[in-house]
C-alpha cells in the first residue's frame, strides 16, 4: 500500500472516530432529566450535564421539571339542565418522577391537556354549575384538590394551579 492510501486511511479512521465520539455526547441542562431509551427500550434516567451514548441505538428524551401552564382544549364544554357551558382556562403542574411520567405519558398516547380537561369537567358536573358561579375560587380548589389526588400518582405530575371560568353559550333552539 502506498504511503497516501495509507495516510488516508488513517485519516478517514480519525475522523470517523471523532464524528462518533461527538455523536455519543449529549448535554443534558439544568431543570431538565434525559430518559434514556435504547432501541426504544427504557434504560435509565440521566441527570444534567454530559451524558454518553450510543450513536444510532440510543435516544434521549429530555423532561422538563420546572412548572408549566397549559391551556385547556378550546372546545371543551358542559352541560346541564341550567344550559350549555365553555369551560376556557389553564392549569400548571410540575413533574415529580421524569421516568414514570414519560412511561405514563407513552402508554396514555393522549395529550395531557385533553385528560385534565375531561377530569375538569367531570368534577364540574360533581360540584354543579351553580357553585362554580357562585363561587369560582372554592371550586377551583377543589379540583385542584381532585386532580393532585387522583391523577398525580398516575401521571406524576403534582398540580400546583388550576384556572378556569364557565361561560354561559347561548342556545341554538
Amino acid at each position: 500500500m502506498s504511503q497516501f492510501a495509507y495516510l488516508a486511511l488513517v485519516v478517514l479512521v480519525a475522523m470517523t472516530g471523532l464524528l462518533f465520539m461527538l455523536m455519543s455526547i449529549r448535554k443534558i441542562p439544568e431543570g431538565y432529566r434525559g430518559v434514556l431509551f435504547r432501541m426504544g427500550r427504557l434504560v435509565k434516567e440521566v441527570p444534567p450535564g454530559m451524558a454518553w451514548i450510543v450513536p444510532f441505538l440510543d435516544s434521549v428524551m429530555l423532561v422538563n421539571l420546572s412548572e408549566q401552564t397549559f391551556a385547556l382544549p378550546s372546545d371543551l364544554t358542559y352541560a346541564n339542565e341550567s344550559g350549555k357551558f365553555k369551560v376556557e382556562g389553564s392549569f400548571t403542574c410540575k413533574i415529580v418522577e421524569p421516568i414514570p411520567a414519560v412511561m405514563a405519558a407513552m402508554q396514555a398516547q393522549q395529550d395531557i391537556a385533553e385528560v385534565v380537561g375531561d377530569k375538569l369537567v367531570d368534577e364540574i358536573k360533581a360540584m354543579g354549575s351553580t357553585a362554580v358561579l357562585d363561587r369560582p375560587a372554592q371550586a377551583q380548589q377543589w379540583a385542584l384538590d381532585v386532580l393532585n389526588e387522583q391523577m398525580s400518582r398516575a401521571w406524576q405530575l403534582k398540580f400546583t394551579k388550576v384556572d378556569f371560568r364557565l361561560t354561559h353559550l347561548a342556545s341554538t333552539d
